[in-house]
Parts: C-alpha cells; structure tokens; sequence
C-alpha cells in the first residue's frame, strides 16, 4: 500500500489487509467534508437544509433551543463522493449523515481502492455487537391471570374514563390513570420505534388502529417498509403494544393517542453478531421525520469487531461506542431518547449496556421492576464505567402485559428491560402533550426528580418509578427562555452542536451582568464535573460580553475525547453552563 493511502487505514484493517487479504470486510469510509466549495457554498448549503426541515422538525428544533436550526450534521453525504465509490467498484451498502461516512464491503486486500480518494479521512472497520436479548418467558401465575381477567372484564368504570384491561397494573403503577383521565394521552406526539420487525400490527385489535401515517414505516434491514409479514421478527410488535395499544377492555399503552413511526433496526431471529449502522439509520430518519420521543428497546454489550479489540465495561462511559454517539446525537437535536438498560444485570456483564450509557439529560435509560416494586434480577445495573448512575427510572418489566402476535385477540406476559422502555417513552410522550413547550431535557428532569427514589438514587432503580402525574404536576423553578448574555448573567453557544470542535473550534458568548461580581471565569467541565481546561478568568464591567472560542483540547493541548461536556460561566455564588456534544 502507498504510504499516504495505509495512513487513511484503521490498524485492524491493516492487519487483515496484510494477514487475511481475501478475507471479505465491512469498512466505514469517512468523508473528508460534506463537498462544500468553500464558505459561502457551506452557508447556502446550510440555508436549503433549514429550508427543507418539515414544520415538525423545525418545531422541535425550536423549542429545544438550537441555535443555529441546522449544522453541518444536517447536510447529506457528498452524492459525488459516493457516486465516485461506485465508479471505482465500491458499492455503499449504508450511509450516514451525521457521521458523514458510507459502509461498503470488499477483501481485506483491496481496501485501499476505498482510501485513494482524496476526499476520504480515514477507512475503519464496522462496528459488530451482539444485540439484548429479552430473558425467557416465564408463564403469569394463576393469581396473575386472574386479575388480568378481572381487569379485562370490570375496567376502571367507576374511577377511570378507561377501561384498561390487562395493562391497568402497568398503568397504576406509573401513576399513568389520572394522566390519562386529565386528557393527555400522547395527541400530538411523534414517536419512533427502533425494534425488529412488527408482524401481525395490522391485525391485531389493539395495533390495527395504532396513528402510523403513511411513509412511517422503514425496514433499515431488508432496505423495503414491510415489517408486519415475517411471524419470527414480532419484537417490535410487543414494544408497540405497550406503548400505543389501543383497544378498551383488552390493553391500553401508555401513551395510546401518539402518532407513531415504527422502524426496523435489527434482526429477531439470529444469535449473530448484527453491524451496528442500523440504530444510527433509524435514528437519523426519525430526526428527519420530525420525531418527538425515540423509544428503543435495543442494547449492545459485546462487541466482536476483531480479537483483541472488543469494547468493555470501561468503554460504557457515554461516549464511546458508536450507537450512544449516534443516541447522543439525537438528544443534541432535541429528540427525548428511551432506551433499554439491559437484561444482563443476572449475567456476568451486569451492568448497563449501550447505548443506555449515554448521559442521563439526553439519554433516559430504563431498568425493570416488578409488579411489587422491586426491581427485576435481569435489569442492567449502574453505574457507568465513569461513575454515574444508571439506570435513571424504572417501570413494570416483569410480566409486563402486552397484545401478542400469535392472534387478533389475544394478550400475554413478557419480561424485559425492552418493556419497561416502551412504557417510560409513553409517560414522557404525555407529558410532552400536556407541556408542548418543554424541550425533552426539561421532561427528563421532571421524570427523573418525581421518580419514587429521587432523593436516594442508586445503581439498582437509578431515580426510581415513574410516576406520571406527579411528573405531569412538576414545575421548575425557571420556565422563561433565558436572554441573550449582555444585559444580564449567562452564556450562550455560539455555532454547531454537536461541534467538531478541533476543526473550526466553539464559540461562547457570556455576560456577568449589571450587579453581578466583577471577575469570574468560563471551564470547560466534563460529564462527571472535573475541570477540563479554563478558557477564560479575570474581571468583565457591567453588562459588557466577550466571547472566547474552545478548540477541543484539555488544559495540556490534548484533544478530548468525543461526548458531552459543559461550558462553565462561574461568578461569585452565580452559575450557567451550555451543554455541548464533540464529536
């Protein structure tokens, strides 16, 4: 290989390049920039992709705070340098807008046909995981089905406008009744399920009349929209159920009045390790429908990329694997993303799984519990490999009831991790219907701090239960929109986020005010709150601004490693901070 070329090559590459040559690979090819012709066609690049947002989109954006609406995460992938791939013989099989890169398969010995271009960063493997698995069935008890029955039959007549049927369990747990009878039920709210296939949803009586409008189903696996017709990809069905079920007297999900967009991301039927570009293809379609809430009942935690380069428990630190950067992302435009913590709290793993490490204001990871209230022995226990608890709430994950795909009638009990998430994304989906101004950090916060273990979190239930009316009733102490930093105390973000920040750097902008101490300082704090670099201290007069600029490098000129930090305005008693995503 030419020397220029195998520097583009990440080292597992080369080493199957040189030691299994035919050996066929999956590789990322990394695209140097979007095909920009300098800044002014960046900026008119950028204003088409405003343009293009759908008035959800754009809502979302809005109320989520973005400024600016798009960046350049936003643009597509160059169709040149894809076109030129396929004229060198490289046939993308997937390709990704925020991560700008397409994935092709080739021998190990050619890859450098994919680094030649001038054009490409970097060529490196794609990543493998082997995908959650729910824990076996165990049957309802008879006790169990007895007051299923009695739900079915007797309803909520006389305290509930619903009659719940099996779910009513579920839903009193999550104190989802009085939610419900307030009328929020989810009108308004798109959510997307990132799942397997949904066979029998057009059949069955409590998913037949679920709100999924047309162009909102996608198969990211087998590249088509049917998802409904293969009986052994049925995941999906069952998340589905719990959260948008709709049939009175039989199963009612928790947020049964959304509108849905129901993806296929993985495949139910295999035990093989899955290439993990499907979760971050139905993520950034759901960004691009406009999506509200993701719900994902799908986790990784091994990760057979070569021998000797699998990732670990250390690398469950919120911004390591490519599908928590990927769910990070989507909270970084807004989206309220639930995901499963995981089965594996019984196995010899034990602890959450990707992307469930992802911090907890953009990522709300769900464990399991009971119909008791204790939390379930498979559900992924905490904490993160850099110390912070996980999982953040719990809700019913054993015997969980939901619609079953074995008939049109019929409703059964299932345990996982994968169903306590369907259900906390309904709880946050109407909460988002009662409260349409909130961005999704102000729900997680309201979800999290009205949680039955708020004042005394562990790793086990992270904050505890849900509970959606105290949540639906929960104010903070500020609602307004902060002002820009001038006349008062603040900082603001200036430019992308997610940035790369060591290209072009980030830029604050940040006033003491009138009245405020005359010095303070801006830092650079990582997730767990340590001190990452100062980038300005000394005294500011009056209502005067600065802004200073932040490349992405630690207080010893080292480059950070991509995921969440803050920016710090700190003065006397006074704090701000901005969230920002590196990548």
């Amino acid at each position: 290989l030419d020397g220029a070329v195998a520097r583009k090559l990440d080292s597992r590459l080369l080493s199957a390049a040189f030691g299994a040559p035919s050996e066929p690979v999956s590789a990322w090819v990394y695209f140097a920039d979007k095909g920009e012709r300098g800044s002014a066609d960046l900026a008119r690049r950028l204003a088409e992709a405003e343009r293009a947002l759908s008035p959800r989109n754009r809502a979302r954006r809005i109320r989520a705070g973005l400024h600016p609406l798009v960046d350049a995460l936003d643009l597509p992938v160059s169709p040149d340098y894809v076109a030129q791939l396929k004229a060198a013989g490289l046939q993308p099989f997937a390709v990704s807008r925020w991560f700008n890169r397409a994935a092709v398969r080739l021998p190990a010995g050619e890859l450098g046909r994919a680094a030649q271009f001038g054009f490409v960063s970097r060529v490196a493997p794609v990543e493998r995981a082997y995908a959650m698995r729910d824990p076996a069935r165990t049957e309802p008890t008879a006790d169990a089905l007895r007051i299923g029955l009695q739900n079915a039959v007797t309803g909520l007549q006389q305290t509930s406008s619903y009659n719940y049927g099996q779910s009513l369990g579920q839903m009193q747990q999550m104190n989802m009744v009085a939610v419900h009878d307030s009328g929020y039920i989810g009108t308004g709210v798109l959510i997307t399920m990132l799942d397997d296939g949904y066979y029998n949803q057009t059949v069955h009586e409590a998913t037949s009349t679920i709100d999924i409008p047309p162009g909102f189903r996608r198969d990211f696996v087998d590249g088509d929209t049917v998802m409904t017709n293969d009986p052994s990809n049925h995941h999906g069905f069952w998340t589905l159920s719990c959260v948008g079920g709709n049939k009175s007297g039989g199963l009612l999900g928790s947020a049964f009045g959304a509108t849905f967009a129901i993806a296929r991301t993985e495949v139910d039927a295999t035990e093989t390790p899955v290439e993990m570009y499907y979760w971050g293809a139905g993520a950034e379609w759901a960004d691009s429908l406009g999506a509200d809430v993701i719900s994902s009942s799908l986790g990784y935690s091994v990760f057979p990329n070569a021998p000797g380069n699998d990732y670990a428990y250390a690398d469950m630190n919120g911004h390591t694997t490519v599908v928590t950067r990927a769910a990070e992302i989507a909270a970084a435009k807004g989206i309220l993303v639930c995901n499963s913590a995981g089965n594996e709290g019984a196995s010899a793993w034990h602890y959450i799984i990707a992307p469930a490490d992802a911090d907890g204001d953009s990522v709300l990871a769900v464990g399991a519990v009971t119909s008791g209230g204790a939390v379930s022995s498979f559900s992924s226990r905490g904490p993160t490999s850099d110390g912070r608890i996980k999982p953040d709430v719990c809700a019913l994950g054993s015997g969980t009831w939901m619609a079953e795909y074995t008939g049109a009638t019929t409703y059964g009990q299932h345990s996982g991790t994968s169903f306590s998430c369907p259900l906390t994304a309904g709880v946050a989906a109407c909460i988002l219907s009662a409260r349409p101004g909130w961005p999704a950090t102000l729900v997680i916060r309201a979800m999290r701090e009205t949680a039955s273990k708020y004042a005394t979190p562990d790793n086990n239930y992270g904050y505890g239960i849900v509970n959606g009316l105290a949540a639906l009733q929960w104010s903070p102490a500020w609602l307004a929109v902060p002002e820009l930093p001038g006349s008062s105390f603040g900082i603001q973000l200036l430019g992308a986020n997610p940035a790369a920040t060591g290209r072009q750097g980030t830029r604050v902008r940040f006033s003491l005010g009138a009245g405020a101490p005359g010095s303070g300082s801006v830092r650079v704090l990582d997730v767990s709150g340590r001190a990452v670099r100062t980038l300005w201290s000394g005294a500011l007069g009056g209502s005067n601004a600065l802004e200073v600029a932040w490349d992405g490098r630690d207080a010893s000129g080292r480059a950070v490693l991509p995921g969440v930090y803050w920016i710090a305005l700190h003065a006397g008693s006074r704090l701000a901070t901005v969230k920002l995503v590196t990548l």
